[in-house]
């Protein structure tokens, strides 16, 4: 019997801990010393392609059309810019405050059919 109550209180602690997890993944790195990509390549589930920073192409890990690997929209500051090219063209590496990865259907569905492949939220300091 008191095996059981231990149990049943060891499994009640893990779901909560599951429970309160935030969504996305967070890259709060606060070096002013590292640039756009090198932030993107710290974030777990990414997948990047090309050559070159300026021409990268960012995918979320296993994500792929029938054709082709669909690059993840970039938005900056709540406003779409893109693939990784355009937001390379508008961001500032000392000015980013934090890059949230958003993957999961319920954090997508937000974007529709533009965030099918995946969105990354960039927030910068000004």
């Amino acid at each position: 019997m008191i095996i059981r109550i231990i149990f049943t209180l060891l499994m009640a602690i893990s779901f909560s801990c599951e429970v309160s997890r935030p969504q996305g993944y967070y890259s709060n790195d606060n070096s002013t010393t590292l640039g756009l990509l090198d932030r993107l390549r710290s974030i777990p589930g990414l997948r990047i392609g090309g050559v070159g920073e300026r021409d990268a192409q960012v995918y979320l890990r296993g994500q792929t059309s029938i054709k082709y690997y669909q690059e993840v929209v970039f938005y900056v500051n709540g406003t779409r810019v893109g693939n990784y090219s355009s937001a390379y063209q508008v961001v500032q590496p000392e000015n980013i405050d934090s890059i949230k990865l958003l993957k999961s259907a319920s954090e997508l569905s937000l974007y529709g059919s533009d965030g099918r492949d995946g969105v990354i939220l960039i927030k910068t300091k000004n």
